[in-house]
């Protein structure tokens, strides 16, 4: 007898389990894991879906044990290689997560199978017409066409749409005239799609939201997107918005869009500009990477190996280099950008270097484009990846490199189930591959550069741009010094005398803030009352644009109210920075500043960095005004000038990291100036001039900074001089919750208390210590062993369900991206 183990595509952790099935005769020649299959599964054999994870015969075989069959296999072809399968079972112990949970991060969103109800007519169909054919209504002979056009059936989900012709189908079944059948399918493989476009005109519905008629973010994110793009798929829509399918159905039935049928264009290159450039000539730093690293891939083993260079120094011509030397050998590569916004430049000159082999994955894509991209990577019609963090995951063989560009970016790692490290996943990858993991970063993450220096990864150094031109110079403005001398604008009287020398002399400038919205929040200067989330405990951000206060945790929003809601006071008025408010400023500017702002709220259409950005290079604007995703990896020849407010924000936070992403996006962000043949300048405006952070920043000296912040996390036993796992417990009720984390950090300090370097907290409130009315409290634990850390988070998440109480709810996560 043959079986196959098979894990569960939906599970709980409590029966999150390998599960045996004999394969019937008819599939024994073909079955494959990795494949999906269809299995009876619990007491009354509901159909579930599965994947085959392997196969063994019977020489285990318990007697006692009544084996059911596979119902059926899915595939022709297995979509989990044998490299993925390890993955899988690795990830699982890793991450803390199900099989499927694993499972689902590989794989292009779509692709897992949905049962599905569908209606069709039965033999008795006819005669029930001819007999009723006079006392049937017209919606009711027009729905019954509906369903007899199709032999195949209808999806019942498209039919029953209200009560009454509910209850009209619900009599034919009673009757036998009509009948359900269940069938598994994929989306994502349909050729039309569904698709929204608005039906009211925008002016229609801004008034609608100025009356305070629409109460929720999540209509406008609906409306800003689709006066964007003039519509999207419905996938799409609900995966750039965040939004539910039931919102987009509450918006049809009020009839501001509508759904119609799309075909999906699949291709994601679609107008992209293809930068060919001659192949430039390498600097002698360049070169000795380069001839280091490459020798590398013969000896089929995992190496490390970080890239330290300046920013401008050429980082990206090395792995261009380094990927065709694994092509020429036949082997595959995987590059990572840390931000969606970075993958069109980066694909550009990959597609400029090796034509047609290349391939995308990244979020933004349409179902389709990615499934179709992912099939062409699968089928081994690709030579390299390029993506953000889900390529990691690129079904490649015979992989050569993965290399991590701006390697320290927190957005590597996954903050939803499973909360992975593309970082950890590429290096198991190149484990399993013999492959060269490469890192590149202009400020390496304290951790990886640590290792470099204690010799555990090798390390190469660029210290020079291969133009020869300067590292932009830093110049710093005290805010309190603008202050005494009555400047209270956002830009500092030194920017705006060299962005409008910018603007005189055709030059283009950035400006970076690490705050998107108008203001921070909105006080009251008579009785002191600020304006405060109902479901968080965070206070509302003012977003001028859209008229509207938002919490940028659950989405809730209200109108923007003209007179306090507590003493009726109309001295209300919105108070810090953002995105928003200094592009009034600037656009108020006597200069005539042509801005384009780049965050959030105006990049949420499919294709919103791309077009800013071109844009952008095609200087249709003076000023690239952005958050983070400005300050990220791009290159723009025509930038002479970068500004950066509130260069100090970062470091009034509770996160250890404060100190260095401070560092990070100040040195990240004074390198998007001078790349091209003009020198370039950086104007950085902070309170705290003092900082050690702050002082690294403007002499972009990575080594002072590292010597000074590695003493601190040494003193306070932070990484890499330990791992932080964080415990956290919510719920609706704060006595449960309180209950539920002290019971809990009794049996782990029971059985863990004795291990080195052992550190547990008092169980305290989180920093944001309510999101969506549930309570969250959280234990820090600080180990010396990772495998440690692992065992206990496992050994949490497994007795967690039988000591807490009722409606509390668990997260676990080993060196989160955020400590809030």
């Amino acid at each position: 007898m043959h079986f196959a183990a098979v894990a569960l595509q939906e599970a709980t952790r409590s029966y999150d389990k390998l599960y045996d099935y004999i394969v019937p005769e008819r599939y024994r020649e073909c079955v494959q894991p990795g494949m999906r299959v269809i299995i009876p599964f619990g007491p009354s054999n509901r159909l579930r879906t599965a994947y085959i994870i392997n196969l063994h015969s019977d020489n285990n075989e318990n007697e006692n044990i009544k084996y059911k069959e596979i119902h059926e296999i899915v595939d022709h072809e297995p979509l989990l290689t044998e490299e993925m399968i390890k993955l899988v079972l690795w990830m699982k112990k890793r991450y803390f997560c199900t099989y499927g949970d694993a499972i689902r991060a590989m794989l292009p969103s779509g692709i897992n199978l949905k049962k599905q109800v569908y209606i069709r007519i039965t033999s008795s169909f006819d005669d029930y017409i001819r007999q009723n054919n006079t006392i049937l209504n017209s919606e009711q002979k027009k729905l019954l066409n509906k369903i007899a056009r199709k032999s195949q059936g209808v999806l019942k989900e498209n039919i029953v749409s209200d009560e009454e012709s509910s209850d009209f189908i619900k009599g034919l079944f009673d009757k036998g005239i009509l009948e359900e059948f269940e069938q598994f399918g994929q989306i994502v493989t349909e050729k039309t799609v569904k698709a929204v476009r608005p039906v009211i005109s925008k002016e229609e519905f801004d008034f609608l939201v100025e009356r305070g008629r629409i109460r929720s973010i999540y209509p406008v994110r609906i409306m800003d997107v689709l006066y964007n793009e003039e519509y999207c798929t419905l996938q799409d829509l609900t995966l750039i918005s965040g939004v539910s399918y039931s919102t987009v159905r509450n918006m049809v039935n009020k009839g501001w869009i509508e759904y119609f049928d799309f075909e999906l264009e699949r291709d994601p290159f679609t107008d992209l500009i293809i930068e060919r450039i001659e192949k430039p000539v390498l600097t002698e730093e360049q070169l000795t990477a380069v001839n280091n690293i490459l020798p590398l891939l013969e000896e089929r083993k995992l190496h490390e190996v970080l890239i330290h260079g300046i920013t401008g120094s050429g980082k990206t011509e090395i792995y261009l280099n380094l990927i065709e030397a694994a092509v020429e050998k036949g082997r595959t590569s995987i590059v990572l950008v840390p931000e969606i916004s970075l993958t069109p430049q980066m694909v550009s000159r990959f597609k400029g270097r090796f034509g047609d082999r290349i391939a995308v994955q990244h979020s933004r894509l349409s179902h389709g484009e990615r499934y179709d991209q992912w099939r062409k990577i699968r089928a081994g019609e690709v030579d390299v990846v390029i993506g953000a963090r889900s390529a990691v995951f690129a079904p490649l063989t015979n992989i050569g490199f993965i290399i991590i560009d701006e390697e320290h970016e927190l957005t590597y790692k996954s903050e939803n189930t499973p909360r992975y490290d593309a970082r950890h996943i590429a290096r198991a990858r190149c484990n399993i591959n013999g492959a060269v993991l490469v890192l590149g970063s202009a400020t390496p993450s304290l951790e990886t550069y640590y290792r470099a220096q204690k010799g555990k990864i090798s390390l190469y150094t660029l210290k020079n741009r291969p133009n020869y031109l300067p590292l932009p110079e830093v110049e710093i403005v005290d805010l309190r010094e603008e202050l005494k001398a009555g400047n209270r604008k956002i830009i500092s009287r030194r920017l705006e005398e060299e962005l409008v020398k910018n603007k005189e002399k055709s030059e283009q400038s950035i400006i970076f803030i690490n705050r998107r919205g108008y203001a921070s929040f909105l006080l009251c200067q008579e009785c002191g009352y600020v304006l405060k989330c109902p479901n968080c405990s965070i206070t509302l951000t003012v977003h001028s644009y859209d008229k509207l206060a938002v919490c940028h945790y659950c989405g809730y929003s209200r109108p923007i109210p003209v007179i306090c809601p507590e003493c009726e006071s109309q001295n209300i008025k919105p108070f810090g920075t953002g995105t928003q408010k200094v592009q009034e400023e600037l656009e108020n500017h006597p200069a005539g500043f042509k801005i384009l702002r780049m965050d959030l709220d105006t990049t949420q259409g499919k294709h919103g960095h791309r077009k800013i950005l071109e844009a952008f290079k095609n200087k249709e604007a003076d000023i690239l005004l952005g958050t983070q995703m400005v300050a990220k990896g791009h290159d723009f020849p025509e930038v002479s000038l970068v500004g950066i407010l509130s260069a100090d924000s970062f470091l009034f936070s509770s996160d250890y990291r404060a100190s260095e992403r401070t560092f990070q996006l100040i040195t990240q962000a004074s390198g998007r100036a001078g790349r091209g043949s003009v020198s370039g300048r950086v104007i950085l405006q902070a309170y705290n001039v003092d900082d050690y952070a702050i002082k690294a920043g403007i002499a972009q000296d990575y080594e002072m900074f590292y010597n000074a912040e590695i003493l601190m996390r040494q003193k306070f036993i932070s990484p890499p001089f330990c791992h932080i796992g964080v415990i956290i417990v919510s719920g609706e009720n704060e006595g449960d919750v309180k209950t539920s984390i002290n019971r809990l950090k009794g049996k782990i300090l029971a059985r863990y208390k004795a291990n080195r370097g052992f550190i547990c907290s008092e169980p305290l409130p989180c920093p944001v210590s309510m999101i969506r009315n549930r309570f969250r409290w959280r234990i820090i634990i600080k180990m010396a062993s990772l495998n440690k850390m692992i065992e206990l988070m496992n050994y949490t998440v497994d007795i967690y369900d039988k000591l807490a109480v009722k409606g509390t709810s668990l997260t676990v996560d080993i060196d989160p991206a955020s400590m809030v």
